[in-house]
């Protein structure tokens, strides 16, 4: 898959974290190749729930709509069963606490969707781009040079044979999954724990009838653990997760039927009836991270950099960000318009994020497990949300982030503003009721540019800051000037788009309400705040740290 001449940037792995790569870069103009060894696209629901963050990149990526439409976005309630006997119900409860959408923050509630699906809704997205998977290609290995990289690739025909190419590119991503290919020939220490003793069978599995497919089913017998959820592809199927296997699935997994027999002994419930089982699998949970993102011209994101406990999940949204924030920066770096040096801030922007999401799933999996070992533990065993929504992440701290003087402390690498104003490194919220321009944030917001919002400030003042934006490389800021409600702007001349913030919420949540002061807020691609500035100054600082 190429755009242009020649594809810059090889890919290699095609689940969600290379694909939303692949989609940043062809949309900043980089052409890329994304390879799959697979000779067919995966099949299951697997990493089902799509976060608060994630859906927040979606949006300002232009794929939300579909992913929306094919979601399910009912209010997940969890109901329990007593046992034995397997039917009463002991209680019935909300998965993770409804939180009301905002105008800064749209979409704060995890919606499911199987990843089967969602996969194909992304590939679907990027053919709309002109790019493709090109499946049965592997990477079987590759070599470094200062200015290039050269992969040795396999391609396997319909008919079982191979043929060998060596290709040139600019820069390579191993989005490779947990056995990376990429990250073992880095040389990258996978550093962790994989606990041998601790089994989980998952899969998607067809209910014909006896459970309610709007809920999640708990059984939890001595030292088990069966549940069953949404998010398959088919309407009438269920995810299932099943804790405490028999030792002899430790080695092989179990057929469709072994497992519905097994569903009937763990929880008594002959009357549930099943179809089909498309896919089954039984695996150790492992908690492991790279100790760096990249060594040279190669990255890896995704599961090729850090796997963990599915409890709480983080694993897919991860994923999606390591590409957003990836995907920006290499788009400046193979254009030309910023240093390779930019390619740094990644591994640091990111290492801290993936150290905290495997110690927060890392607390939630131990406490599950305590849990089946003491008949089901308390209710914050089984309940989802709040940090886990992901809206905390943040960039604070980083060498590429410029924060004012009235910025607060600096928390954890999921800690959220506390404020309530907008600050750098963090995310930048939503603000609806626009006019002008677009109608929200967000639709200002993109992946190919940084988006310069400027806030109040006299004439001098905001002239000041449009002639140090106009010395960013060409297309590389979208500048955007934010009047208040009710003010007339003057004729300028100057490279400002313009909105008037008719409700209020833009001046409230990024400039505190004031109006006369100048407040310049940098959106970076990822939709993190890259600067909160107040001068010509700022803004000059910012740029040198991103384009050097």
């Amino acid at each position: 898959m190429a755009t242009g001449s020649h594809p810059s940037v090889l890919i290699a792995g095609a689940g969600p974290s290379g694909l939303i790569l692949a989609l940043t870069l062809l949309k900043s103009g980089v052409p890329v190749r994304l390879i799959n060894k697979e000779p067919v696209h995966r099949i299951g629901s697997r990493g089902a729930g799509v976060q608060a963050r994630t859906l927040e990149l979606y949006d300002i990526l232009g794929v939300l709509p579909e992913i929306l439409k094919a979601a399910d976005k009912t209010h997940a309630r969890r109901r329990m069963y007593a046992l034995p006997g397997g039917t009463e119900v002991v209680e019935q409860v909300p998965v993770a606490e409804w939180v009301e959408p905002t105008p800064g923050t749209p979409h704060p509630n995890a919606v499911a969707i199987s990843q089967e699906v969602h996969e194909d809704i992304l590939r679907g997205y990027l053919a709309d781009l002109g790019g493709a998977v090109e499946l049965g290609t592997e990477l079987r290995s590759f070599e470094q040079f200062p200015d290039h990289v050269v992969a040795q690739l396999v391609k396997t025909g319909a008919d079982g044979t191979e043929s060998t190419e060596s290709a040139r590119f600019e820069y390579l991503v191993g989005t490779d999954g947990v056995h990376s290919v990429v990250r073992k020939q880095l040389g990258l220490t996978f550093l962790g724990e994989t606990r041998e003793e601790q089994h989980l069978l998952v899969g998607d599995i067809i209910v014909e009838e006896g459970l309610d497919r709007g809920l999640w089913h708990y059984w939890i017998p001595e030292s088990q653990l069966m549940v069953f959820r949404p998010g398959t592809k088919e309407a009438n199927g269920l995810r299932f997760a099943f804790a405490g296997v028999p030792e002899h699935w430790k080695h092989a997994t179990p057929t469709r039927e072994e497992f519905v027999e097994e569903f009937y002994k763990v929880t008594g419930r002959r009357d549930v009836k099943f179809g089909a089982a498309p896919w089954i699998s039984v695996f150790r949970p492992s908690m492991r991270m790279v100790d760096k993102f990249s060594v040279g011209r190669v990255f890896v994101a995704g599961d090729a950099a850090h796997c963990h406990s599915p409890t709480g999940g983080q694993g897919l949204n991860s994923s999606v960000q390591d590409a957003a924030n990836l995907g920006w920066k290499l788009a400046l770096a193979a254009t030309g318009r910023a240093p390779a040096a930019l390619l740094d801030s990644y591994s640091v922007e990111r290492l801290p994020v993936i150290a905290e999401m495997l110690r927060l799933t890392t607390a939630l999996h131990d406490k599950m497990f305590d849990a089946l070992a003491d008949g089901g533990g308390d209710e914050s065993t089984w309940v989802r949300g709040g940090a886990f929504a992901m809206l905390g992440v943040n960039a604070r701290g980083s060498p590429i982030v410029l924060a004012d003087e009235s910025a607060g402390a600096a928390g954890g690498a999921y800690a959220a503003v506390e404020s309530g104003r907008v600050q750098a490194g963090y995310r930048a919220p939503d603000a609806p009721g626009l006019g002008g321009a677009a109608a929200r944030l967000f639709e200002l917001f993109g992946p190919a540019s940084h988006t310069a919002l400027v806030f109040g400030g006299d004439a001098r003042a905001r002239q000041e800051a449009a002639t140090a934006l106009g010395r960013w490389p060409r297309g590389t800021v979208r500048a955007v000037r934010v009047l208040p409600a009710g003010y007339a702007a003057e004729e300028s001349g100057w490279e400002f788009e313009v909105v008037k913030d008719r409700e209020g919420h833009a001046y409230a949540a990024y400039a505190g309400g004031a109006k006369e002061e100048m407040r310049v807020v940098i959106v970076r691609p990822d939709g993190m705040v890259g600067a909160v500035v107040s001068a010509a100054e700022g803004i000059e600082r910012y740029g040198k740290l991103i384009f050097g």
